[in-house]
């Protein structure tokens, strides 16, 4: 079943990520597989994809999934796993139909849980200086070849997902009675460290427009943009899709820092700092079973 043995094409940037104005560049959506090395194991980026039937038509699933001559042939794509069923197609009649069933496992994305670390509370700083709380991604660690696709942390194609908790026990309470602090911005500065002198750049990048195609921000459960200027006191909730990773030409050689501006007057946290997202920090659930069937009538 090639559904569940290919990744589809294009592969990077993934099939998956691209939007209504490039639909005519997916060669391939037949493939969930995280990649070609790893048959049965489906990534749940391209699975979410897959099935967004308000995204694609009949003809795409007919022309860039089932291929061939099937016009006249209905069809049923279905995902069963504990968390429920994904479907998409007629309803198979109740006989008389051929399938394909296969036994799948699904790879989600792993998350940066990031609580109350003694080392990023930084009381000795200068008050008149931002507080900055970097969480670095070092992608020659990350595409680490001798780490399996299937474990695989892997920014270009599945989301990254960084949530500060406990972030009120980094506040300065003996000058914040107000107990929060002001998250001034979120950037991104990425490096080459294989060039000569290497050094962080700032990423240019829409930082005041809400995008939840990019990415997401909630400070204390409230949606905003990168640039929020706003007052947070328990928790911040990043989650960088690939569609943006996609467009910071980064290679196996990067160096991604997401930073954290916190601005106040005197500084209202002492969170400070660089937290690095890899194997030691980021917490990947295991693979997900469930059964993949494709049937034809």
């Amino acid at each position: 079943m090639i559904l569940a043995e290919d990744p589809g094409w294009p592969v990077y940037p993934p099939w998956e990520m691209k939007t209504e104005a490039y639909k005519d560049e997916i060669e391939r959506m037949g493939g969930l597989a995280a990649s070609k090395d790893t048959p049965n194991i489906l990534l749940s980026t391209k699975v979410d994809a897959f099935f967004n039937y308000t995204f694609f038509t009949e003809d795409d699933y007919r022309s860039k999934a089932i291929f061939g001559d099937v016009p006249p042939y209905s069809y049923n794509f279905s995902l069963q796993s504990d968390t429920g069923i994904k479907q998409v197609g007629d309803t198979p009649p109740p006989s008389g139909y051929g399938y394909i069933r296969r036994a799948v496992k699904i790879k989600e994305p792993g998350v940066a849980n990031i609580g109350y670390n003694s080392s990023f509370n930084e009381t000795t700083l200068d008050a008149s200086k931002p507080r900055v709380f970097t969480v670095r991604l070092n992608f020659s660690q990350l595409l680490d070849p001798s780490v399996g696709p299937a474990y695989r942390i892997d920014p270009r194609t599945e989301p990254v997902n960084i949530t500060i908790t406990e972030f009120g026990a980094y506040l300065n309470r003996t000058d914040n009675p107000g107990e929060n602090a002001t998250l001034k911005d979120v950037t991104f500065w990425k490096m080459d460290p294989t060039m000569p002198m290497p050094r962080f750049t700032k990423i240019p990048f829409s930082y005041n427009t809400m995008d939840p195609d990019l990415y997401t921000l909630f400070l204390d459960g409230t949606p905003n943009d990168l640039v929020p200027g706003t007052n947070v006191s328990d928790n911040i909730s990043l989650v960088l899709k690939p569609a943006a990773t996609s467009i910071f030409t980064l290679d196996q050689n990067s160096i991604l820092d997401i930073r954290f501006t916190f601005d106040d007057d005197p500084q209202r946290t002492f969170m400070n700092g660089t937290y690095l997202y890899d194997y030691d920090n980021v917490t990947c659930p295991p693979l997900k079973p469930a059964v993949l069937e494709v049937a034809i009538w």
